[in-house]
């Protein structure tokens, strides 16, 4: 996109990694369509106060606890939490592409409590953490919010369920997993997080309350929650004393093979649930509270009360950019990751 000629735009590379930016106040209207790529990678301004929040650091997460058992592979950490949002099928279907909307398996899932006339519309907002690949330190931590599109008939065999990624908010400081995401045909959406690095923490003293929003700039100076800025989702969470829907349906979706609008090309997720940091004192908590959704997620801003779902942190390992026909019949590698 060109810029008018009338706005003041200086960058100084200080150090690796460093910008700094100062805005003529001539700046014109148009210069509020810059990509928020750009905004997310100027992590301050000279004179135009504009306020990001820092790059997700998650320092109460714990550790790897794979790393050494997968040296060679991409593995990692994910905390957050992960919701169930009951929508009618009907209404499941008009979300998804045209060429996905009749391929869902709705017998893979009726067996998890789940109604034949419902669908269950996976929201997560979560963090992921200690990325390694061959025993070093891959890409920094990041946090994420996307809904997700289970048991989707993706290979036309009547029974492998992938699970489907159309959107997904991503830090604009991250550009490892920004460019990753879209190479898999994911729609990356820019947003700023709050908290920045803790989607799964409580907020209150007495550990009642579970929130996590995504915001967006909508001017010229993107402040972070302030005058500019926008909340396109958020999960409100509270602990809850049971769950209807059981875990082993969450085990089951998280490791079902992701896929986006890049149908050649899938990603074998494999979440385990039986490491250290899901078991114990750190096992899985049910919740209940409320989702917000926004376009694109949905047609129009929605929110669903009295919505299920878990949280916990557990670990994972990505086997990234494999032939889709190639993960047929993929079912898990043990009881870790199978649901």
């Amino acid at each position: 996109m060109a810029l008018n000629h009338k706005a003041c735009f200086r960058i100084s590379v200080e150090a690796e990694h460093k910008y700094s930016v100062t805005l003529g106040e001539d700046a014109l209207s148009n210069f509020e369509e810059i990509t928020l790529f750009l905004l997310g990678f100027l992590p301050f301004f000279d004179s135009c106060s504009a306020i990001l929040p820092p790059q997700a650091n998650c320092s109460t997460c714990l550790s790897n606890p794979i790393v050494t058992t997968y040296p060679h592979n991409v593995t990692g950490t994910i905390n957050g939490t992960t919701s169930v949002v009951l929508v009618p099928i009907s209404y499941a279907r008009s979300l998804l592409p045209t060429r996905f909307a009749n391929s869902i398996l709705i017998s893979a899932y009726t067996s998890f409590n789940i109604p034949p006339t419902a669908y269950p519309l996976v929201v997560e907002s979560v963090i992921d953490h200690d990325l390694r690949f061959n025993n070093s330190p891959a890409i920094a931590d990041f946090s994420s919010f996307r809904t997700t599109f289970p048991f989707i008939d993706l290979l036309g065999d009547g029974y492998s369920s992938f699970r489907y990624i159309g959107h997904i908010y991503l830090p604009p400081t991250n550009f490892p997993a920004i460019t990753g995401s879209q190479k898999y045909g994911y729609s990356v959406l820019s947003g700023y997080f709050d908290p920045p690095d803790a989607p799964y923490k409580y907020t209150s003293r007495n550990e009642r309350d579970i929130a996590s929003n995504v915001y967006v700039p909508v001017s010229i100076f993107p402040n972070y929650r302030r005058r500019g800025s926008e909340l396109v989702a958020s999960t409100h969470f509270r602990p809850a004393s049971s769950m209807t829907i059981p875990l082993s349906f969450y085990k089951n979706i998280t490791n079902q093979v992701q896929f986006g609008n890049n149908t050649e090309i899938c990603d074998n997720w494999i979440t385990f649930w039986n490491t250290s940091i899901t078991t114990g004192t750190y096992e899985p908590r049910p919740v209940v509270g409320e989702v917000l959704l926004s376009p694109p997620f949905v047609p129009t801003r929605k929110v669903w009360r009295n919505v299920q779902g878990v949280k916990a942190d557990r670990a994972f390992l990505e086997n990234n950019y494999l032939s889709c026909e190639s993960l047929r019949g993929w079912m898990g590698t043990g009881d870790g990751d199978s649901g």
